[in-house]
């Protein structure tokens, strides 16, 4: 009787162990149900829980990404701010822990970088001066962090500092720092190749002025170096000719056979779509400098998992058209010569800021229209299908600069997290 006894407990330890109880898994705040979550417009996707400003010690949000810890096997969601960088474990999604915030280098101002830059548009395409923009990328276990602030360089943190804080949150103060720029509007990293791209610094010891590329050797991740530039001043732009807002840097594996496993960037650059050759980063090459009729200004875009599209948000054509959200797709058979195929669009109307391909699925964080995901395993404007979507401002849908902000869809998990910049970090789980 003893021994059945026992193995009975240590088996119940066992099961509770390896979470396999359901009975004591946390509830999500809000399931998607006829089209509502709770007070929240959804199809397809639960609300599994919303952290505040204020609970991420800070106030308006801007960026997102996430870090799943390989030793642990912990998730977490790393969340821009005005004035740093909060961390939040959301292995149990309906109940995260703000591990802390990480704050701005000490030699950043709140001063706005000389000569302004595009910041935020308003309806005629004009500048406004506020500085809430924070971007940011993982590599080796460690975070990279730019900002429009001024002499904010590159932030390197260590995540694994995240691990075994028994007390949180935490204000952490240990970060490297990068300063051979100032300001910046964007990252980017290769992390087949452990190159980071700068993007939109105007001001630096380097590759400053233009807002170029501005390209880092971060394989050492505590001991960046800077490897080369690469300005095309025949792109145009709004703010210096030349100016890239976003890329993305690939090692390229599409159909213009001429460029298997060459690293290839491309990039958003306000007027321009622009590919370059960055294998040789001491002398980058232009490949194509494309636009099309119509465009107002080109923001950022994502490839699709086979290189032979590139679907790219304009992010004021809503504004000064008037017209539906629309998502513009290039044709890459030849990065010579890429060709506008169409666009797809939207039901809302809104502007649309980040969006993000991973497989066949297309994740869109379109401001006041919240989050919204997309079948593009047929990567055609007309057969791009709609399978989602979470709206965290549902009493908003003009076509303005409020609401969400990005998105990050990479978890192992279902899980989702997107920063809507005034009321914080939604965690939500995707159920197609």
């Amino acid at each position: 009787m003893f021994r059945y006894l026992l193995l009975s407990l240590l088996f119940t330890l066992f099961l509770s162990a390896c979470g396999t109880e359901s009975a004591s898994d946390p509830e999500p705040l809000a399931t998607c149900s006829n089209g509502m979550a709770d007070t929240f417009t959804c199809s397809n996707i639960d609300l599994q829980a919303i952290v505040s400003p204020a609970e991420l010690i800070g106030e308006k949000l801007n960026d997102t990404w996430g870090w799943t810890d390989s030793q642990t096997q912990k998730e977490y969601a790393l969340v821009g701010l005005r004035d740093g960088v909060s961390f939040v474990d959301i292995t149990e999604p309906s109940l995260p822990v703000v591990i802390g915030k990480l704050t701005e280098p000490a030699a950043a101002s709140s001063k706005i970088a000389e000569p302004p830059q595009i910041l935020r548009h308003d309806d005629s395409g004009g500048l406004k001066g506020e500085s809430a923009w924070r971007d940011l990328k993982v590599y080796k276990n460690h975070l990279f962090i730019t900002s429009e602030q001024n002499n904010h360089g590159l932030q390197i943190f260590d995540l694994t500092q995240l691990r075994d804080q028994g007390n949180p949150p935490v204000m952490f103060t240990d970060y490297q720092l990068y300063s051979k720029f100032g300001n910046a509007h964007n990252i980017a990293i290769n992390e087949e190749t452990g190159f980071a791209y700068i993007t939109g610094s105007t001001s630096g010891e380097l590759c400053a002025e233009n807002g170029a590329l501005h390209i880092v050797d971060i394989t050492s991740p505590k001991s960046p170096e800077y490897a080369g530039c690469h300005l095309e001043e025949s792109a145009g732009g709004f703010t210096r000719n030349g100016y890239v807002h976003d890329t993305q840097c690939v090692i390229y594996n599409g159909p213009d056979q001429k460029y298997l496993g060459r690293e290839i960037c491309f990039s958003s650059s306000e007027l321009s779509f622009l590919i370059s050759d960055v294998t040789d980063k001491s002398n980058p090459i232009t490949l194509s400098n494309s636009t099309f009729a119509g465009r107002n200004y080109l923001h950022q875009g994502w490839l699709t998992n086979d290189h032979s599209r590139f679907f790219m948000n304009d992010e004021l054509d809503e504004i000064r058209l008037d017209q539906p959200t629309k998502t513009y797709i290039w044709s890459l058979d030849d990065l010579k010569n890429p060709e506008m195929i169409g666009f797809y669009t939207h039901s809302a109307k809104s502007i649309d800021h980040n969006l993000y391909i991973r497989n066949e699925t297309m994740y869109q964080a379109n401001y006041t229209a919240g989050l919204r995901i997309f079948d593009v395993s047929n990567p055609q404007p007309d057969q791009i299908n709609e399978i989602g979507f979470f709206d965290t401002t549902p009493d908003n849908d003009d076509a303005e600069f409020a609401g969400l902000w990005s998105v990050y869809p990479w978890y192992r998990s279902h899980k989702i997290v997107v920063s809507d910049i005034d009321h914080g970090l939604f965690i939500l789980t995707f159920n197609p």
